[in-house]
């Protein structure tokens, strides 16, 4: 995949490669009208609706890292805020991996979150495996 500079760009490249995820297992995707939600997506699987905020992840020391917050300006300082009661799922892409996660908020931390998709150099029991947190894994465990 080529290398999108614009932040922007990467946020809707991101968007679009989740929404194409979601459709591609037959989950149903609503988007909310305008640009005031805090999340990005609902989702509707199995008659339960999850609202979803779309993350891009970037590769890094062999794991997909992402943050939990959203960053904004006010005048000359950065704003960080995090989710809580307003999100239920990160849905993160990877660009370099072409790959989707899903990971629900109670289960994130409260500033990034990595994703391991390569052996650690020093054993963990605190590693977050990708494999655990495949979108269409998600899914399926939804509908079941």
């Amino acid at each position: 995949m080529d290398e999108i500079s614009h932040p922007k760009q990467r946020g809707q490249s991101s968007e679009a490669a989740i929404l194409f995820e979601f459709t591609r297992y037959g989950v149903t995707v609503l988007e909310p009208f305008g640009d005031n939600e805090r999340y990005d997506y609902v989702v509707e699987i199995a008659g339960e609706f999850h609202r979803v905020q779309v993350k891009t992840g970037r590769l890094t020391n062999g794991r997909v890292q992402f943050e939990t917050r959203s960053s904004g300006t006010l005048t000359r300082r950065v704003k960080k805020e995090g989710y809580d009661g307003q999100i239920d799922l990160f849905a993160v892409y990877s660009p370099e991996l072409e790959e989707s996660y899903v990971v629900p908020i109670n289960e994130a931390p409260d500033t990034s979150m990595g994703l391991r998709v390569e052996q650690a150099r020093k054993k963990s029991p605190n590693i977050n495996w990708a494999d655990d947190f495949q979108l269409d894994s998600w899914v399926n465990s939804v509908r079941a």
